[in-house]
């Protein structure tokens, strides 16, 4: 379901993009018994979920359930073992691939109210127990790879194959299918109704300092919240959510909050969900997709190929520039401070924040003395950074090179933040580069199949669409920056700019394990001190050890758990 609002008395001064693909009804296995397994998919791996193992070994030793052969996809081969022995259910979920193996020993007739699963998708094979709770109150226990719990009449393990002691037979169907974790677009509007109802509950923000600078008048806000969430597929699991729906510690704040939290503190915000303008697309899947569809561009095809042509007018405003942030990465900056600098920048084109970051997984950012980038490069190896002595460093005294070292003593550089601030004089240009890429190096691979030309798949618009903006459209705009051929109306030469924050904490939380490691991170006293008090208070007092609990069911886990234990990770969902 796609939804689209677009606000009539709208302010024009903020904007979410939500950019994610529509999930396809193409290919659907109804389930035999109960309806608790869907098969959904556009024919590549995203999120396999099974909810309740043992209705869904039914389904598999039913001869009639035959999975649809569009569906088999590498990577997707599970094989599900199921015994009974002195009234314990035993389940054994092998996933050969990632050499990882889930055993649940589970007395059925004692815990009737919890359904033992497990999800598996890009980056997590995970064990899960849904739990309908006496009060009413429902939560999915999540168990990470190297984990355990162990209460009485129900075990969880999940190990390495070879870990594992006891010898595993496998018999009767053999599992392999692809299912898409079931994206909707509507959580993204829920997630944003969500935070309006946290800003105005004083006993969360009364400690927010909010600037008392004007910047709506020269500035139109975007958040991008595409993302299926399929590297985030067992977090995002626990409500069906997308990923920038997906919950946190902090009570009832969504992944995407903190995104919005600096729109708010910076003064962005606007006053009510009447003046947000949700433009829901199924088309793009990056920035420059965004960009060009609010400018009123279409990818169109004829006979003669693919073609970018304007067809509407813009939705964005002529006289702001445009500030695009994500809304799955956790940063702590200080966003009035990145905003001051763009505007005491007389001729920026754009501006980009870098921060440290020893992958470098957005980009590459090298610039002179006056933070003009010279070079922008896309997902860089550490060969790639150190040929181009790329390490962020100081010159000591005696004229050595002093490298910034990660928490882990490794080099960093200058890496993107997927956050931008765009004059709007060059977004023509944005436009230009994209149509010129799609007019050329991108046709012929795209029309060689002359019989697909007028039914245009997703696979194919997916190659237009995919990876632009980091890979193409920033490195161009450099290189424009640095030949003067980046101009504004009047031909002055405008430059591509770098807010440099050596000294911020910053995540890309797009996959379980940065998941992790990122909110434990925020709710520790000596990390990410520039959020609110209270964001990381929230944080802190729901994370226990290594239990984390993304929904405030604490007691009645802990009561469940009673003189059990747990290991490794393991995350409490809501579950709606």
């Amino acid at each position: 379901m796609i939804i689209s609002k677009i606000s009539s008395n709208s302010v024009g001064n903020f904007r979410i993009f939500d950019t994610t693909k529509k999930v396809s009804n193409n290919y659907v296995n109804k389930p035999i018994a109960n309806d608790t397994v869907e098969f959904k998919s556009k024919g590549s791996i995203e999120s396999f979920i099974v909810r309740d193992l043992a209705n869904y070994q039914k389904i598999l030793n039913n001869s009639r359930a035959k999975f649809d052969p569009k569906l088999v996809e590498k990577g997707a081969d599970m094989r599900v073992h199921s015994t009974i022995e002195g009234g314990i259910n035993k389940y054994v979920i092998n996933n050969p691939e990632r050499n990882e193996v889930i055993k649940i020993d589970i007395d059925s007739e004692k815990y009737d109210y919890i359904k033992p699963g497990f999800v598996i998708g890009k980056t997590g094979f995970i064990a899960t127990l849904e739990v309908a709770w006496k009060n009413g109150k429902n939560f999915i226990i999540e168990m990470h790879p190297e984990s355990e719990l162990h209460i009485d009449g129900l075990d969880v393990v999940h190990t390495k194959l070879d870990k594992l002691k006891e010898g595993v037979a496998f018999k009767g169907n053999k599992a392999t299918a692809t299912i898409n974790a079931c994206y909707k677009s509507e959580k993204t509007v829920k997630s944003v109704q969500r935070f309006y109802k946290l800003i105005k509950n004083p006993e969360f923000f009364n400690s927010i300092e909010k600037t008392l600078n004007s910047y709506k008048e020269k500035f139109h806000a975007c958040v991008l919240a595409g993302g299926l969430g399929s590297r985030l597929e067992g977090i995002s699991y626990g409500r069906e959510d997308n990923k920038p729906s997906t919950s946190t510690p902090f009570n009832g704040m969504d992944l995407m909050h903190l995104s919005l939290l600096n729109l708010f503190q910076a003064g962005l915000l606007p006053e009510s969900t009447d003046d947000v303008d949700f433009v829901i697309q199924d088309e793009a899947t990056s920035a420059v997709g965004c960009v060009v569809t609010t400018l009123g561009y279409k990818l169109l095809n004829d006979l003669d190929g693919v073609d970018l042509i304007k067809e509407g007018k813009s939705i964005l405003p002529k006289d702001k520039s445009l500030l695009i942030v994500p809304s799955d990465n956790i940063i702590d900056i200080d966003m009035t401070k990145v905003l001051d600098a763009y505007l005491a920048t007389e001729n920026a084109g754009m501006m980009i924040v870098g921060v440290p970051d020893p992958r470098c997984y957005g980009g590459l950012i090298k610039a002179n003395e006056n933070n003009e980038i010279q070079e922008f490069l896309y997902k860089p190896n550490a060969e790639d950074i150190e040929k181009r002595d790329g390490y962020i460093y100081s010159v000591n005294s005696a004229g050595e090179k002093e490298y910034l070292l990660s928490d882990k003593n490794e080099k960093t550089a200058l890496s993107n933040a997927f956050i931008y601030i765009i004059n709007p004089e060059i977004i023509d240009t944005i436009a230009n580069i994209y149509k010129n890429s799609i007019r050329t190096k991108y046709q012929k691979e795209l029309w060689e199949n002359k019989a697909v030309i007028n039914n245009l798949t997703d696979k194919q618009y997916l190659k237009v669409i995919e990876a632009y903006w980091d890979k193409e459209i920033i490195p161009e705009l450099v290189r424009l920056s640095n030949n003067g051929r980046l101009k504004n109306g009047n031909g002055d030469e405008l430059k591509v700019f770098v807010y440099k924050d050596l000294n911020v904490d910053y995540s890309d939380v797009g996959e379980c394990e940065s998941y992790l490691k990122t909110v434990r991170k925020v709710a520790s006293k000596d990390s990410y001190k520039n959020l609110p008090e209270v964001i990381k208070k929230g944080f802190a007092d729901n994370i226990d050890d290594n239990v984390i609990f993304n929904t405030d069911a604490k007691s009645e886990f802990y009561e469940l758990l009673g003189d059990g234990y747990t290991k490794g990770n393991v995350i409490i969902l809501p579950c709606e």
